[in-house]
């Protein structure tokens, strides 16, 4: 073999090399665009959603704690069974029962609902409840969903004498350092609930 030829079989063997370094960097840039494309995508935050739970049926009752009881207009006693918060800690849940002691059927339920006629199905729900922090003035007004309806028992009616129907209100979470509330339904006095419980 002549030092020619083992020249020109070096340089053939040196290009070789350099095309293969060259296809091994480029693929590997690629996976690694790929892992942090995919890791983008993992820890992107979901936007957080009212729980479908919430609207179609009533939260556990607390294994029937009573919190607090007070009585309003026509002998319809509310008890308030619980206090919890969601997972996100973004927004509480108070359950309670509304009791008709009396002996007449009770057909207010519409006061329930509040003033505000932007909420929609507010006539019979419960959507004028309000929590107050009275520590730090400030009231938090029942939840709505993205229809414009309250997160809150609807489709209230009538109660008959010695009739009990829970019913719950979602209001956004007070800060961790408050730990009691009023809860306040029209036609009621206001009724203070620990939070406690609910941290």
């Amino acid at each position: 073999m002549t030092i020619r030829t083992t020249l020109r079989t070096a340089a053939v063997l040196a290009g070789t090399l350099a095309l293969a370094v060259t296809a091994c960097s480029t693929d590997d840039n690629s996976a690694s665009q790929t892992d942090r494309a995919s890791e983008s995508r993992t820890t992107a935050a979901e936007p957080e959603q009212p729980s479908t739970s919430d609207r179609s049926g009533t939260p556990d009752d607390g294994g029937g704690r009573v919190l607090a009881q007070v009585t309003g207009r026509d002998s319809i006693v509310l008890t308030i069974t619980g206090v919890e918060p969601s997972a996100s800690g973004k927004s509480v849940t108070v359950s309670a029962t509304l009791k008709n002691t009396g002996t007449k059927g009770f057909f207010g339920i519409s006061a329930y609902g509040g003033t505000d006629t932007a909420i929609k199905g507010r006539m019979h729900s419960l959507a004028g409840a309000t929590l107050t922090d009275t520590a730090h003035n400030m009231r938090y007004y029942v939840l709505r969903d993205t229809a414009g309806g309250c997160l809150c028992s609807t489709a209230l009616s009538a109660l008959k004498p010695g009739e009990t129907v829970p019913v719950f209100a979602q209001f956004p979470a007070p800060p961790d350092n408050v730990r009691s509330v009023d809860f306040l339904l029209p036609t009621f006095p206001n009724a203070t609930i620990p939070l406690g419980a609910a941290r």
